[in-house]
């Protein structure tokens, strides 16, 4: 099974430039998964970094 972080992601949605990589999917991510223990590290299954690519939008 393959994982993903939330840096990963945001860099294949176009988000390169960022102060904070990935902040954009963790934004996203801490909406979606309330619960998620506070300052845990992300890891994506597939099907939660499919939901992101779908959820947040590609930077143009």
């Amino acid at each position: 099974m393959t994982h993903y972080t939330p840096r990963e992601i945001a860099e294949e949605l176009g988000y390169q430039d960022e102060s904070r990589p990935g902040l954009v999917v963790r934004k996203y991510l801490r909406k979606k998964y309330p619960d998620h223990p506070k300052n845990a590290r992300w890891i994506l299954d597939e099907a939660q970094a499919a939901d992101v690519r779908l959820n947040v939008p590609r930077r143009t």
